[in-house]
């Protein structure tokens, strides 16, 4: 699992800080965990993502191109549907 670099960790922080739908009641320690967790958990379950594509679109296999543009629209969708 990939740690997550400080400098992506204040951009994130940062982020978030502008962003008027959430709230700052946590403190950069707190946030830092709650992101790095999110890290560990996509990183854990890669390959299960991938596989269920590929079952999904089989038998066309995305690049792992396509599949990282796909997860990330779907992301985009989601978190503007959930806010």
């Amino acid at each position: 699992m990939a740690v997550l670099t400080a400098v992506q960790k204040d951009e994130a922080r940062t982020w978030l800080a502008a962003d008027n739908r959430c709230q700052l009641t946590y403190t950069k320690v707190q946030m830092d965990a709650a992101l790095q967790a999110v890290e560990n958990w996509l990183e854990a379950n890669r390959v299960a993502l991938s596989t269920a594509i590929n079952t999904a679109t089989a038998p066309l296999v995305l690049t792992a191109a396509q599949k990282r543009a796909l997860v990330a629209i779907y992301l985009s969708i989601k978190f503007r549907m959930e806010v």
